[in-house]
């Protein structure tokens, strides 16, 4: 049986679901409470909070941790980020090369249970040069 089959899709998981699907920026705890605050104006932000990661532990969406902040994204197939040093924003990288050569490092691994991977690059984006 699917782990996602036993949630019970509460309207609040929903709302942060269809905000997170429609939001690619990986926004924060803060960045989603004031979206969902939007349709659920009495919605807390300890309920987008412990929801946020609730649904993460669940693998229906990925937390992403940057420099102590938590970031909430629904892409949750392996793959990569490009952050930027200054600004902060972040996108998704894909690659096959690198995804496929982190899973076969895993693989070799034979002291830890390696539950997931993903790699950041750091850098400075477009908007910021």
């Amino acid at each position: 049986m699917n782990e996602s089959e036993n949630i019970k899709y509460t309207n609040q998981r929903v709302e942060i679901l269809d905000f997170l699907q429609n939001n690619y920026t990986h926004p924060t705890v803060e960045d989603v409470y004031e979206g969902v605050k939007k349709k659920l104006t009495r919605i807390s932000k300890a309920t987008v909070y412990q929801n946020l990661k609730f649904l993460a532990s669940k693998g229906l969406i990925q937390e992403v941790n940057i420099k102590g902040v938590s970031r909430f994204e629904p892409n949750i197939k392996p793959h990569h980020h490009i952050i930027c040093k200054n600004c902060g924003s972040i996108v998704d990288f894909e690659s096959k090369e690198l995804t496929d050569f982190s899973l076969d490092l895993i693989k070799k691994m034979k002291e830890f249970n390696i539950e997931s991977t993903n790699t950041n690059f750091f850098g400075i984006c477009s908007k910021c040069k």
